[in-house]
């Protein structure tokens, strides 16, 4: 009878110790808790993994092999899936769904305000994006545009994700909220905005783009001159700020990425 009372009064206590941890805990994750902006968060960064892993497949597996050449591209390319898998799964969502409920519109707009949103969400996104990036190339913040710019040599599109966690915040995705702030689109609009600033990140990031951009960018010419005709450097930079700083094409940034590395040692 002694060893019955024993064993029940044990057991009994090992059930509290389990509801208690189960209460620390909190309920198990389930996708339906969830808030519906954070699972459409969540499904954006699937569909730009999904695009990455797409372009990555068909345009760059030269790009990928040769950066793989070697140790030290080995473990760069590691990195750079791990940045992407990092940024777009748990730093995207949650600043997706902090931006729409904070100041995205509830409700649907017109088609033509909808369009008129999600053209100024752009532009403020480029504005916001283009005085980052420029303070990341400044000494005093160079060191949170560094990894970005180890993809020097060999370019590919997963390397347009792969950034530091302080750049994707500060360049990737603050601009986007302060543009929702100053927009407040509707969620079509966002939605939209998104998609079109993803999918050209990706598309600037994708080496096999250089030649065709080449034949309509503006900035290609001066290239052709100099090479060709041997116009002096000095014209040639005075014609290329009278080109607008939003026009990048692939052509540009890859010659961007290739600056860098002129300037270091890189895989």
């Amino acid at each position: 009878m002694f060893r019955a009372n024993l064993f029940t009064q044990r057991f009994s206590i090992h059930k509290r110790a389990a509801r208690r941890k189960v209460a620390l805990r909190g309920p198990p994750m389930d996708i339906q808790t969830m808030s519906p902006e954070l699972i459409t968060g969540f499904q954006v960064a699937t569909l730009t993994l999904t695009l990455t892993f797409l372009l990555e497949l068909s345009c760059s597996i030269p790009e990928v092999f040769q950066l793989r050449s070697n140790p030290k591209g080995k473990r760069l390319y590691r990195a750079c899936i791990t940045a992407n898998l990092v940024n777009n799964l748990l730093i995207g969502p949650p600043t997706y769904a902090l931006a729409t409920n904070f100041f995205v519109s509830h409700r649907e707009y017109s088609a033509a305000r909808s369009i008129a949103s999600a053209l100024g969400l752009i532009v403020t996104h480029a504005l916001g994006y283009h005085y980052a990036h420029r303070q990341m190339h400044e000494p005093s913040m160079y060191w949170a545009h560094k990894f970005h710019h180890a993809f020097a040599k060999h370019v590919t599109p997963s390397s347009a994700n792969a950034v530091s966690v302080v750049e994707y915040v500060y360049a990737y995705m603050l601009p986007f909220v302060a543009g929702c702030a100053v927009c407040a689109p509707d969620e079509r609009a966002l939605l939209a905005a998104v998609a079109v600033v993803s999918v050209n990140n990706l598309l600037i990031h994708t080496p096999r783009l250089e030649v065709t951009t080449n034949r309509f960018n503006p900035s290609a010419i001066l290239i052709v001159l100099n090479r060709t005709y041997n116009v002096n450097q000095s014209i040639a930079q005075e014609i290329s700020k009278m080109l607008p700083w939003w026009a990048v094409s692939t052509a540009d940034h890859m010659m961007h990425h290739r600056v860098q590395a002129s300037y270091r040692t890189l895989v």
